[in-house]
C-alpha cells in the first residue's frame, strides 16, 4: 500500500505551456482604398450638391419669412377698424396737401425772384448805373428789404439802389464831356476813368470774379 509521502514522490510535473491558448491568427494587414477618377469625381459632385442644398434652403426660409411678413402687414390692415382707416386716409390726404403747398410756395418764390430781379435792374439803369454792371449790381445789393406784395408791386427796390451806390460808387456809370484838345493835353483818358477802372479791378479780385479782372485789365491796358 501506497502511503502518502509515496505518491508525493511520484507526481507528475505538468508543463502549463502546453496546455495555455494559442495567441491565434495574425491580424489581417489593412488593403489600400482605391478609386477610380469616376469614383473620386462623384464624391466631389456630390458634396457639392449637398453644399448647395443648404443654401437652397436658406432661400426658401427666407421667401417664407417675406411670405409672413406680408401676410401679418394684410391681416393689421384688415383689423383695422373704418375710423382707424378713415384716420389713415385723413393723414395721407395731409400730407400729401403739406407737400403740395411746398411745391406751390417755392413756384411763387421763384416767380418773386424773377419779378425782382428784372424791376431792380430796370430801375438801376435808371440810376445810371452802368450796362455792363447790371448784373454785378443786382448780386451785390442788400435785397433783404426787397419784397412783392399781393398786387405784384416789388417794394424796396429805391432804398436797396441807393444804399448800393453808396457804398458803389464805381458801379455808376462816368461821362467824360468832350472838349476840344489843346497843345499839351495828355493823350490818355481823365484820370477819373482810370480810377474808377482801378477801384473796379480791385473788387473785382476781392469777389474772386476773375473774368471781370481779365475784362478790366485790358480796359486799363488799352487805355489812351
Amino acid at each position: 500500500m501506497i502511503n502518502d509521502d509515496t505518491q508525493r514522490n511520484h507526481m507528475f510535473t505538468l508543463d502549463l505551456q502546453t496546455f495555455s491558448d494559442s495567441e491565434g491568427d495574425p491580424e489581417p494587414e489593412p488593403k489600400p482604398l482605391t478609386m477610380t477618377q469616376a469614383e473620386f469625381d462623384a464624391k466631389i459632385a456630390d458634396r457639392i450638391t449637398r453644399e448647395r442644398k443648404k443654401f437652397s434652403d436658406y432661400d426658401e426660409l427666407k421667401s417664407k419669412l417675406s411670405e409672413f411678413e406680408n401676410a401679418e402687414a394684410e391681416r393689421q390692415r384688415a383689423a383695422m377698424t373704418e375710423q382707424e382707416r378713415v384716420q389713415a386716409e385723413l393723414a395721407a390726404a395731409k400730407k400729401a396737401a403739406e407737400e403740395a403747398e411746398g411745391k406751390s410756395a417755392a413756384t411763387l418764390k421763384a416767380a418773386n425772384d424773377r419779378v425782382i430781379k428784372a424791376d431792380f435792374k430796370l430801375a438801376a439803369a435808371s440810376a445810371n448805373i452802368r450796362q455792363d454792371a447790371l448784373d454785378d449790381a443786382f448780386l451785390l445789393a442788400d435785397k433783404a428789404g426787397i419784397t412783392v406784395d399781393d398786387d405784384g408791386n416789388v417794394k424796396g427796390i429805391k432804398e436797396a439802389l441807393d444804399a448800393l451806390v453808396a457804398a458803389k460808387p464805381y458801379l455808376i456809370e462816368v461821362t467824360t464831356p468832350n472838349k476840344p484838345r489843346s497843345i499839351g493835353d495828355p493823350n490818355n483818358p481823365a484820370e477819373e476813368q482810370r480810377k474808377t477802372l482801378e477801384v473796379q479791378l480791385e473788387d473785382a479780385e476781392k469777389r474772386k470774379d476773375f473774368g471781370k479782372v481779365v475784362e478790366l485789365s485790358n480796359k486799363i491796358l488799352n487805355l489812351k
